[in-house]
């Protein structure tokens, strides 16, 4: 049961942030605004920087997308890939506690920022509590 809630949280941020990733880096900087605008509540100004930011941004987000459905695949081999995944999850929680008031000064409603840091916490708690045991050499 473990394994299974493991590898469901692992694939689904993994499968969240390579389809995050893509979009940001595929479609126009418009397109990408609105998804943002949907998915977050933010609106962001068009800067002329905002599309190269966004890139960069991508390309994290596929990394670490990547990352987490390898695994998925197959947790015990590719353990410790678990500690990145937890770091990022433990600072994405952090930094938004740390950072409430600015995003809600960019638009995102209060209840919709702890929503957002309740499922970051969740995820972190997840595969912090389903991690598997360390695979004994063969």
């Amino acid at each position: 049961m473990k394994s299974q809630i493991f590898k469901l949280s692992a694939g689904i941020g993994g499968a969240y942030h390579l389809i995050l990733g893509i979009i940001a880096l595929a479609l126009p900087v418009d397109t990408v605004i609105q998804v943002i605008t949907f998915a977050f509540g933010m609106t962001l100004e068009i800067t002329p920087q905002l599309p190269l930011v966004l890139k960069f941004a991508s390309v994290y987000l596929i990394a670490f997308g990547g990352m987490l459905l390898l695994l998925t695949s197959d947790p015990a081999k590719y353990r410790i890939f678990a500690y990145p995944a937890l770091a990022l999850f433990g600072i994405r929680f952090i930094n938004r506690i740390i950072f409430f008031s600015t995003l809600t000064a960019a638009g995102v409603a209060d209840s919709r920022n702890m929503m957002g840091a309740g499922i970051i916490l969740v995820f972190f708690l997840l595969i912090l509590c389903t991690l598997p045991k360390k695979q004994a050499n063969s």
